[in-house]
């Protein structure tokens, strides 16, 4: 009965299992449909992918693979020339050849073999491998240029020195100045454009390591003679190595090559004779400038700034040392001292003075006035460079008598009235020839004085002495070396103010003119011929008569016209300032005219500083320069009008000891030849 119990007990829990299992069914059922919906669903997912990866943007994706084996050149496109009038070449792009080091495969064996073929020193040879191994740290595959133009004897020696690895000469092309330091400010120089330029530039094509016009033409023009890089695309290997097996043209779409294009060439105005006949004049002087121009275009022909430099050398890789030694010259030679500096004019400033005087009456030609080497005002006295007795206008001019302008600076309103006929003449604001920051000088008026004691009570203000002191051109009347060359050239040529042009014209590589820049008159001067030819008149006193200031810097058989100037410098040190050394407490010298008197052809402008007087230094300067002109750049042009004082000369007559000419008589003798 137990056995017989026991066994239907089994049997009913193998029911129930039974019953159970099949009641799960269902569930495993659900669950496995579920599952295979997920899976259909991962593997719909994955070939859609598959389809939008291979058919959607097949084309992109296989434009990216085919990038990383495409690498685009850059080709270089060749900069513009700068030629002088004469068509002569002034700035052109040479050979040169860069060593380049990749840091990764070079060994310190190679290395020393590299520098013993280079002959760098041992400072050279320290930076450099500096570099390399700073670029190794940095596992990258960039190479670096370790030196830029080298020899062609070192770029054999490297090339077929087989145990040099790593090291490669790279061809490449270098801003070349035949001239040396010959109008280097005018030209300016180039070098490798900063982060800064890269920012402002930046849609402008500009890349790391490409050369900018710094100063100068140079950077003037920089948009013209630039010219626009090209580019090729050429297949390479996982090495980098050009692969000639693969068309580039069946991988990438578009163009493979754009050819470059060169950059146009600028002519200038200068004249490569005369501008080293100019810098020769001025070779003796430490610190010294001259503008020439011609009187009826306004073209400049020369203009020269010493100290200077070799834009060559400010072109490359500038030393440490050569750059600590430009940078630490007292006389600044990278600053241009025909536009970006200004000085007082000193006696040179007396036309405008004179001019200011006769158009607004306040003298005539014939009026006198005595002096006896000084007078006071104030309880100080204003000096004269002699005792002068009893002079005129034009034997103040000739003589160069302060005390006779000093009266007429004790005018009422004479300063404002010296700012007002300036500024006319050109003074007090920037020529125009757009290079090098030109500066614009300074006229002061009594509002600016008088500005400056309501800023400062300790300033002292308007005072009537700071006329006086204006009125021959001293205080802080400030002007630059080719304002006074322009104003000097608007006397000489009836009263035309002219803009002075560096460039005349601008031409494709093809030859094509792409730009003409024809002279241009800025104004009229505010004053009459007969005022104008009396100027002229004294102005060649100044040179041909036995008393005039130049006289005994005159030449035989050109006359010229001009006016000294010695413009007064600090002799002693202010609080807390270095001491001024005693080669600096010189007088500057100055001698601005044009020549020849009687019919002009240039007009100029020299200035040297701390030459002391102007007769003594700048005169001689100047009538190197003219007579090297007219017997070099412009022979024809020597034999002009005269006005007559050679012959008077010769026949024992001084204008000087004669009565002062009218202004019509001055104006009547000016056009007789």
């Amino acid at each position: 009965m137990k056995a017989s119990a026991c066994a239907k007990a089994t049997g009913a829990t193998k029911i129930i299992e039974i019953a159970g299992q099949d009641a799960e069914l269902p569930e495993i059922r659900r669950r496995a449909r579920y599952f295979a919906s997920f899976v259909a669903l991962a593997f719909f997912a994955l070939g859609a992918r598959l389809f939008y990866l291979q058919v959607v943007e097949g084309d992109t994706f296989y434009k990216l693979t085919s990038d990383s084996i495409v690498r685009t050149v850059t080709l270089p496109a060749v900069r513009g020339q700068i030629r002088d009038r004469k068509g002569r070449v002034l700035a052109v792009m040479r050979p040169s050849y860069d060593v380049v080091v990749t840091p990764h495969r070079i060994t310190p064996a190679a290395f020393a073999r590299l520098r013993a073929i280079l002959g760098l020193d041992p400072a050279q040879a320290d930076e450099g491998w500096e570099r390399i191994e700073k670029e190794r740290r940095r596992d990258r595959e960039r190479s670096i240029v370790l030196a830029e133009d080298v020899s062609r004897e070192a770029m054999a020696a490297i090339e077929t020195n087989l145990d040099l690895a790593g090291v490669e000469i790279v061809a490449t092309s270098r801003r070349h100045y035949p001239n040396g330091a010959l109008a280097a400010h005018a030209l300016g120089f180039m070098n490798e454009v900063s982060a800064e330029d890269l920012k402002r530039k930046k849609d402008e094509g500009y890349r790391p390591g490409d050369l900018i016009g710094r100063t100068g033409l140079e950077r003037q023009w920089e948009t013209s003679l630039r010219g626009q890089r090209g580019f090729e695309k050429v297949v390479v290997d996982r090495r980098g190595m050009r692969r000639a097996d693969i068309a580039v043209a069946d991988i990438v779409d578009g163009p493979t090559r754009r050819d470059p294009a060169a950059g146009n060439n600028v002519y200038l105005t200068l004249d490569l004779d005369v501008q080293r006949l100019t810098e020769r004049a001025l070779r003796a002087h430490r610190a010294a400038a001259a503008a020439v121009i011609d009187v009826e275009t306004g073209r400049v022909i020369a203009l020269a700034s010493r100290p200077g430099f070799d834009p060559n050398t400010m072109s490359g890789r500038l030393s440490a040392e050569a750059e600590a030694k430009i940078l630490s010259d007292r006389f600044r030679p990278l600053r241009d001292k025909t536009l970006n500096e200004t000085f007082n004019p000193g006696s040179t400033f007396k036309v405008v003075s004179a001019l200011a005087a006769l158009e607004d009456k306040l003298v005539t030609p014939e009026e006198r006035a005595k002096c006896r080497r000084f007078i006071e005002l104030g309880g100080r006295r204003f000096r004269c460079t002699k005792t002068h007795l009893s002079v005129s206008l034009y034997e103040a001019i000739v003589q160069s008598c302060n005390v006779y302008f000093y009266e007429l600076g004790a005018r009422p309103g004479m300063m404002d009235r010296l700012a007002k006929y300036a500024i006319d003449m050109g003074l007090g604001a920037p020529t125009g020839l757009g290079i090098n920051a030109e500066e614009g000088g300074f006229l002061p008026t009594e509002e600016w004085y008088r500005e400056q004691k309501r800023r400062d009570p300790k300033h002292e203000g308007y005072q009537q002495g700071h006329a006086l002191n204006t009125a021959i051109g001293e205080g802080s009347t400030r002007v630059t070396v080719t304002q006074m060359a322009v104003l000097y050239a608007a006397i000489a040529n009836g009263g035309k103010l002219l803009l002075p042009q560096i460039v005349e014209r601008v031409e494709a590589p093809d030859g094509h003119v792409v730009e003409e820049l024809p002279p241009r008159v800025r104004r009229e001067l505010s004053a009459s011929p007969e005022s104008l030819a009396f100027l002229r008149q004294a102005l060649a006193g100044v040179v041909h008569e036995t008393k005039g200031t130049a006289w005994k810097a005159r030449l035989a058989d050109i006359e010229v016209a001009g006016k000294t100037g010695t413009a007064q410098v600090r002799k002693v040190s202010r609080k807390n300032e270095a001491p001024v050394p005693p080669e600096e407490q010189n007088d500057h010298a100055w001698f601005a005219g044009f020549a020849p008197a009687g019919r002009p052809r240039i007009a100029f402008a020299v200035f040297v500083a701390h030459g002391g007087h102007g007769g003594e230094v700048a005169a001689p300067v100047a009538m190197e320069i003219v007579r090297g002109y007219f017997d070099a750049a412009a022979p024809a042009d020597r034999e002009a009008p005269r006005l007559g004082l050679l012959r008077r000369r010769a026949r024992g007559v001084d204008r000087s000891n004669a009565a002062a000419p009218s202004a019509s008589a001055a104006g009547h003798e000016a056009a007789r030849p």
